[in-house]
């Protein structure tokens, strides 16, 4: 019990990255910016905001836009999975992503999902990490209010529902524990990039010597699997793998 307790504070004492307040002067004068359509200075103050340290879904949201309408469509990209990591249920950043990856050259049909991996990942991502772990402590402190009134009540029927609730209640607390330390390593773990040189070599091994094996084009999302030196080794969302320079891609 006493480990249950840390763990909630310890999840709510570590702000995501979503939590950030970023400046109202300078964000204000953003989207002034946007909106008188210079999207150039819209743009940098957007970017200066972010090389700052303020990271949150709307700030991402705001810079891909801008970055579209300036015709960089890996740039936009960029920031449009940034702010998806950040909210993956946001069907504006979504649609606004999906449409930003018409304009990219590769057409990759990605490798299907099972169905439960896929509704448990959208199940999880309903909340930020902070979400989950108020939640977490939400039902914790039900689940300490129903063991007082089965330890005091003195009817059986009573103490029946309120043992049956209570073991509802601490599984919902584990579950929304599990599901805050899921979010948090998910939007902390820095595995993904963008391609953003316009022609990429894929080779067999990390070095100039490697066997070509495909080409990728800027805008395409990759996985980060390995890397050595100057060197990574990628996959593709068809399962494709091979070795690119690290100059080549920008983290997600």
């Amino acid at each position: 019990m006493r480990h249950l307790i840390i763990t909630i504070f310890i999840l709510l004492g570590n702000l995501s990255l979503s939590a950030k307040i970023v400046p109202d002067s300078l964000l204000n004068k953003a989207n002034e910016h946007y909106i008188e359509s210079n999207f150039d200075r819209a743009a940098e103050l957007y970017q200066t905001l972010v090389d700052s340290g303020y990271h949150n879904a709307e700030l991402y949201y705001n810079l891909a836009n801008s970055y579209f309408k300036l015709g960089k469509p890996a740039y936009a990209i960029l920031n449009y999975e940034r702010a998806h990591r950040l909210q993956p249920n946001d069907e504006d950043i979504l649609f606004n992503l999906e449409y930003a990856r018409t304009f990219t050259v590769d057409r990759i049909e990605p490798l299907p999902v099972f169905f439960l991996i896929k509704w448990y990942r959208s199940l999880r991502g309903i909340l930020s990490t902070n979400g989950w772990a108020w939640v977490s402590l939400f039902w914790f402190a039900a689940t300490l209010s129903l063991a007082l009134l089965f330890w005091f009540s003195l009817r059986p029927w009573t103490k029946r529902i309120t043992f049956t609730l209570g073991i509802l209640s601490a599984m919902l607390t584990v579950l929304s524990i599990v599901f805050s330390l899921q979010e948090k390593e998910r939007v902390m773990l820095r595995d993904e990039a963008i391609i953003f040189q316009p022609v990429v070599m894929v080779k067999s091994s990390p070095g100039d010597a490697g066997k070509e094996l495909f080409i990728i084009h800027s805008g395409t999302k990759v996985q980060i699997t390995k890397a050595i030196g100057q060197w990574v080794e990628i996959r593709i969302a068809d399962g494709n793998k091979g070795w690119i320079q690290s100059e080549a891609l920008e983290l997600i």
